[in-house]
């Protein structure tokens, strides 16, 4: 090869050169700075489709409801958040606004483990709720109920005659 003459890998770096040479004259070398695009939030209109839990979730969200089956909810999973305590210990009440559970042991010692385990126990049941709900676990004297409320009570039953359209009263 003569000094002059350019070939292979050589011929081809010039072209790119070249090539990079035309783009930057053209504009085309550019990196053209673009506007971020705003982040909109994704919004839906009903038509997608979405799971049960989440459509639950927005109907409670939506309507402002309540979950008050929290408390009923700790008292029916009593075995599986404290289950070395649930044959000896009952779980008798749960108030919402000061996130005490209040639970029923069957002796002093029952009791007394009771206190031993609170945190264990005050973890498992806001484990098993899915948030913190227990902030605090009130253990009774052993054997004794606290005073149910009007609404547990069951509403008396008649024992007299049932009343027909015959047996009525004409009302005069």
């Amino acid at each position: 090869m003569s000094g002059g003459e350019v070939s292979g890998v050589d011929l081809a770096r010039v072209a790119l050169r070249a090539a990079r040479e035309q783009a930057r004259r053209n504009g085309g070398g550019q990196k053209a700075k673009s506007k971020p695009r705003p982040v909109r939030p994704v919004g839906r209109d009903g038509r997608e489709p979405m799971g049960l839990g989440a459509a639950i979730g927005a109907l409670v969200t939506e309507r402002a409801w309540e979950l008050p089956a929290v408390g009923a909810t700790l008292r029916d999973r009593w075995a599986v958040i404290a289950p070395d305590l649930a044959g000896h210990v009952a779980a008798v009440a749960f108030d919402p606004d000061s996130g005490q559970l209040t639970v029923c042991p069957e002796s002093t010692a029952w009791a007394a483990k009771a206190r031993l385990e609170q945190a264990r126990v005050i973890e498992a049941a806001n484990i098993s709720a899915g948030r913190t709900v227990v902030r605090a676990l009130r253990v009774l004297a052993p054997g004794s109920v606290p005073a149910s409320k009007p609404a547990d009570v069951a509403p008396a039953v008649s024992t007299g005659p049932v009343r027909t359209r015959e047996t009525a009263s004409r009302g005069r």
